[in-house]
């Protein structure tokens, strides 16, 4: 569970998964767990999401400053200049980045820069009552079946022995 003042940042691998699955769970991370920040710039990245939508589950849409994105742009390597986006929000402003992409993961861990999975958002969610080991179970095959690549058994195996082992 993060700690209090912790701000969420949600790249675009786990909005498409939730979005895809059913994004209401991130809602509920807003509302229970800690604030859920997306980057105006990887909204407008993800099909079938909005402000509206945001806005309606509690998830705050903010915008990006021009500095910023120039300096993600410039970068290369193995992330996308919207993966370099999300490392440099966190980086300056102490925020958890929720991804599933191996390069950012590694990226952050390497600058000590606080990341999480999105699956892991869902066993704070069945700790705290909020949802039920069923749904979580649900939720996360259902992100496995569309997004194998970053998803795959080999993670959805860890999480479910995990809400079984951690949550009891």
């Amino acid at each position: 569970m993060p700690k209090s003042g912790t701000i969420l940042l949600a790249d675009a691998d786990v909005l498409i998964d939730y979005i895809k699955s059913d994004f209401s769970i991130l809602g509920l991370v807003a509302r229970y767990t800690a604030p859920v920040y997306v980057l105006q710039e990887i909204l407008v990245t993800v099909d079938g999401l909005s402000k509206t939508l945001c806005r309606h589950h509690g998830i705050k849409v903010i915008e990006t400053d021009t500095e910023l994105i120039l300096t993600a742009g410039g970068k290369g390597g193995a992330m996308s200049p919207e993966d370099w986006l999300c490392y440099l929000q966190c980086e300056r402003n102490g925020w958890v980045c929720v991804t599933n992409d191996k390069a950012l993961i590694r990226t952050c861990r390497e600058n000590d820069i606080a990341c999480r999975r999105g699956l892991r958002l869902m066993i704070d969610l069945v700790g705290s009552g909020h949802i039920s080991k069923a749904k979580a179970k649900r939720v996360a095959i259902a992100i496995h079946q569309i997004n194998s690549g970053h998803i795959n058994q080999r993670v959805l195996d860890e999480f479910l022995d995990e809400i079984l082992d951690e949550i009891g």
